[in-house]
């Protein structure tokens, strides 16, 4: 993704980055803006992978701004009431390939997309059931209205837990501090089993925390999403998840984790994390799990002074850390400790696998 050769001369071009304004159904939305610059002749170019990461950024603000679920969140509603994307296209009076098409990242029409952000109450997709019931089976009817009914009684005898994961997160909605995903604790879990029990890392609180922001402020800076939704603040040693404190507790309470103090001398004290499951690759593409391995490589083997003091060389922490705010997921952008691309990779982490490693720096 960082180097490409000149149409006109042949020669390598980097790529570079500027503010731009680029158009979406008659409105402009401000962008980071990537193309390849070719030193002689002046011109600039882009290829596929280039566009679509601008172009993400365009749609993320779009669907942002007006409340339209983002791919992820579409593709769950199927597997929450467990109904192909054709059948649900059918269930709300959609085009016959259009649920399909609006999993893949085609963007819906405001209207659509309230529709869609609306079943994801239970109530109102019982309604819409119903509202089909001619085109369905009695059988696929009583199914999917028993789905519905079920997820209502689990939403509320779960409704504390769904409240604390709020607090957790500071609200689920994606945006850009989240880097426009939907939280997913099942890929944060994962995530820190890759690190300890894949590549066998020592885990401390402070170094996991770094750990999981080069993951995602990675993954955002090659595709325009984070991996696991999470958001980070700036604090005296470095980016760390938003709330971590009370995540670990979720995630020990889940079973997933244990948290145990471990006394280094002299007065000295940290948090060893140990991840209590298997790890499981079905959360995560191909490219994911490559971004997950090069992160591992470039800073497993750091100390934990080492790391945060790797971290404080980010723009993110340094632009925001006095006043502990959080940072954006622009600042992926700007990484200092970076993985480069063998091959071009857009947005689609779906897709299969490419080879990546870590620069040298």
């Amino acid at each position: 993704m960082n180097i490409m050769e000149s149409p006109i001369t042949g020669k390598e071009m980097q790529v570079r980055r500027e503010v731009a304004a680029l158009s979406f159904r008659k409105e402009e939305f401000k962008i980071i803006s990537h193309y390849y610059f070719c030193e002689d002749s002046g011109e600039k170019f882009t290829n596929d992978n280039l566009d679509n990461l601008n172009l993400n950024q365009v749609y993320n603000q779009y669907r942002e701004k007006y409340g339209i679920p983002f791919p992820d969140e579409i593709r769950q509603l199927r597997t929450m009431y467990d109904v192909s994307a054709s059948k649900m296209s059918e269930i709300l009076g959609l085009g016959p390939n259009s649920f399909r098409l609006y999993e893949a990242g085609e963007m819906p029409s405001v209207a659509i997309g309230r529709l869609l952000l609306s079943i994801k109450q239970p109530a109102q997709f019982i309604k819409q059931v119903k509202a089909s019931s001619h085109l369905l089976t009695p059988k696929e009817t009583d199914r999917l209205l028993r789905k519905g009914e079920s997820l209502m009684i689990d939403q509320k005898n779960h409704e504390w837990d769904i409240i604390l994961t709020d607090k957790i997160f500071e609200s689920s909605q994606p945006c850009e501090y989240n880097g426009y995903r939907v939280p997913d604790l099942h890929k944060i879990s994962n995530m820190i089993c890759y690190f300890n029990d894949v590549k066998q890392i020592q885990l401390y609180k402070t170094k996991l925390n770094k750990l999981l922001f080069y993951a995602d402020f990675n993954s955002y800076k090659l595709s325009g999403y984070s991996m696991s939704g999470m958001k980070y603040r700036a604090i005296q040693f470095g980016p760390v998840p938003s709330h971590f404190d009370k995540l670990y507790i979720k995630l020990c309470d889940d079973g997933q984790l244990t948290v145990n103090e471990k006394d280094f001398g002299n007065g000295y004290y940290g948090d060893e994390i140990q991840s209590k499951s298997a790890f499981n690759d079905s959360y995560f593409s191909k490219v994911e799990i490559s971004i997950l391995e090069s992160v591992a490589e470039m800073l497993g083997e750091l100390s934990t002074d080492e790391i945060v003091k790797e971290s404080h060389e980010e723009s993110g922490w340094k632009e925001n850390h006095e006043s502990r705010s959080l940072i954006s997921y622009k600042y992926a952008f700007e990484l200092a400790k970076a993985i480069n691309c063998k091959f071009d990779i857009a947005s689609d982490l779906s897709k299969k696998g490419y080879e990546i490693e870590h620069d040298s720096n």
